[in-house]
């Protein structure tokens, strides 16, 4: 036996145009929650780098705590760009370390300590810290983008039907 099903797409249709309106703000929320996840990721592991200590060979492995504390300081989320309706922000150091040299009487640059310690040099092993914190959340974090932008549209829908 048939059964007969309707639906009623116009009023399905104007909800969408008024999502159309809201659905850019509801993006960079979910864009924001989902650098604030990655953000904790990579304080995390901060946390999980070696100190620093030399090895047979020569090489140093790790941080010493002083570097790391300067990895936390200088950890942050960029202002939000929306460049031709693609939307961006960056989670990345910035600032200058505690401890100065000869190179660098203002401080080392956090953004140099950082690139050492994920590539490594001629004196310091690799260690990639940031790759590996953003390969372990990655779940998380996607999860959390779709959790906030579902969150916001049903509160949009909601509020459009009152």
């Amino acid at each position: 036996m048939a059964k007969n099903l309707t639906f009623d797409a116009q009023s399905y249709l104007d909800e969408l145009k008024q999502m159309q309106d809201a659905i850019v703000p509801i993006c960079k929320m979910g864009l924001y929650d989902g650098a604030r996840a990655a953000l904790d990721a990579v304080l995390a592991e901060i946390d999980d780098i070696p100190d620093r200590r030399y090895t047979n060979s020569g090489m140093a492995r790790g941080l010493t705590k002083s570097d790391k504390d300067d990895l936390r300081d200088g950890l942050g989320i960029s202002r939000m760009r929306d460049v031709d309706g693609q939307v961006s922000v960056k989670i990345g150091f910035d600032g200058y370390g505690s401890h100065s040299t000869p190179t660098w009487p203002n401080g080392v640059p956090v953004a140099m300590i950082a690139r050492a310690i994920c590539r490594g040099t001629s004196w310091l092993e690799k260690y990639d810290f940031v790759s590996k914190a953003i390969r372990k959340s990655r779940a998380r974090i996607e999860s959390g983008i779709a959790n906030r932008i579902d969150i916001q549209i049903q509160k949009t829908i909601g509020a459009n039907n009152k």
